[in-house]
């Protein structure tokens, strides 16, 4: 075929040559002439019908397994993640010597290295205020978050349901490809792209424990515990299936700067206590900057508030100082201020759960919704409609301040140790502290 076009070319370029040779036309102008046609020839060529097209050979299909093999990143993503459904997952990966293999396999690690967190939720030592007892309806939650603040330092994600968080998946573990790569920055990249492959797989099986795929991703014991998870969160109906696979979350670890705060806080805190005492105010409330900054004075957020208390300009122009930034970020004159609000935002709210929550979103919003739906205490929270919601961060605003409050106050009975930071992953440490938890068997 290419060679038919080739004589075609040759004979219209013979005929153009005979026509300029016999009407005197210059050698010049032919020139230019045959490099116009060569060009619109090629023009033809790209315009050639599909079917006219000379058949190249065609190319193999890459296999799944080579697919694998050329991304790394997606082959081996699931590995960072300990699904919360298996035995011993992460804690046992984590923690569990050799020495301690049968007993591992007799026991349940995660479970018992959690337990002391969850038996905390009772104040046994009765360190905590009336105020801010866990009241039953926060249990869950305020476990998850201690657990977020207490046991997983910024290194490890935990994915969990968005409405329900007490409802936990599994684990990313991203302390080994940290470890592996010398820039920070090209292993928080890799970590996003990990993160993103774990929730697309994690996914997948959820479709497939509600029988929503033909996937064979699961053994039978695994399909079942993941659809106990999907029962928990509302059905294995395809509508509540769906819904739970949307909000799937993921919480990064704060322990590491827990502990930076708890450190910052020793000279700071009780100052700040004395001031709320002097106002009649529990004084639990001064460690709320453990949530808000983690007692920073220094810190400043994405949408500029700044200091212990993250107070944005005008709140500070209007408490602090009409103008000087100094002031703003002076911690005892934040703190000052911040008393002063709490106990505006509690004489007109029904509760401290619900003035703390206001603290953090906004009081006359609070006001609107308490009044609106007849909201007397922060437990019933759950009468308020999806479509008010007021963000993660609202909601969980008081459960937080309530995990950090037992954190604090129970900090030398749950870090064995409260050195000065030397690096991110202050728990979980490898093999430099294993024994940082006691872990009773």
């Amino acid at each position: 075929m290419w060679k038919s076009a080739i004589q075609w070319k040759s004979r219209r370029l013979g005929a153009l040559h005979e026509f300029s040779w016999n009407t005197g036309v210059s050698r010049l102008a032919f020139v230019v002439l045959s490099c116009f046609l060569v060009s619109f020839t090629s023009l033809d060529r790209m315009n050639t019908p599909e079917w006219a097209a000379p058949q190249a050979a065609p190319v193999p299909l890459i296999s799944e397994v080579a697919v694998e093999k050329t991304n790394p990143v997606k082959s081996e993503s699931w590995g960072y993640f300990y699904p919360a459904w298996k035995r011993s997952s992460l804690w046992a990966a984590l923690q569990i010597s050799q020495s301690n293999q049968e007993l591992f396999e007799q026991r349940d690690p995660i479970y018992e290295s959690f337990s002391d967190l969850e038996a905390l939720l009772d104040d046994p030592s009765n360190k905590i205020e009336p105020e801010f007892k866990v009241p039953d309806s926060l249990r869950g939650r305020v476990h998850f978050w201690l657990q977020v603040f207490g046991r997983f330092s910024s290194r490890i994600k935990i994915v969990h349901d968005r409405y329900h968080p007490e409802v936990i998946y599994g684990y990313i573990d991203m302390r080994p490809l940290f470890r592996a790569t010398s820039s920070l920055a090209t292993a928080a990249h890799r970590s996003g792209n990990i993160e993103k492959r774990v929730l697309k797989e994690l996914r997948a099986r959820l479709l497939e424990a509600g029988n929503l795929s033909n996937t064979r991703l699961l053994d039978s014991e695994e399909k079942a515990e993941l659809q106990n998870l999907l029962v928990k969160l509302g059905g294995l109906n395809e509508t509540a299936v769906k819904k739970a696979i949307r909000n799937l979350r993921t919480q990064t670890g704060q322990s590491d700067m827990f502990l930076a705060g708890v450190h910052r806080a020793k000279s700071l805190l009780p100052e700040i206590e004395k001031i709320f005492q002097e106002k009649g105010l529990p004084t639990g409330l001064a460690r709320i900057p453990f949530v808000e900054s983690s007692f920073n004075p220094k810190a400043y957020s994405r949408i500029g508030a700044i200091g212990l208390w993250q107070f944005v300009r005008e709140t500070a122009r209007h408490m602090i100082h009409e103008d000087s930034e100094d002031r703003w970020r002076d911690p005892l004159a934040q703190s000052k201020a911040a008393a002063r609000l709490l106990k505006l935002y509690r004489n007109v709210l029904p509760d401290w759960g619900i003035a703390i929550t206001a603290y953090n979103s906004g009081v006359g919003r609070m006001r609107r919704l308490t009044q609106k739906y007849g909201i007397e205490s922060v437990e019933t929270f759950g009468q308020i409609p999806a479509k008010e919601d007021f963000g993660f961060a609202g909601r969980n605003f008081y459960a937080e301040f309530l995990a950090v409050n037992i954190l604090e106050h129970y900090k030398e009975t749950i870090f064995d140790d409260l050195h000065p930071i030397t690096g991110f992953s202050l728990v979980f440490r490898d093999q430099l502290s294993k024994d940082r938890f006691h872990i009773k068997f």
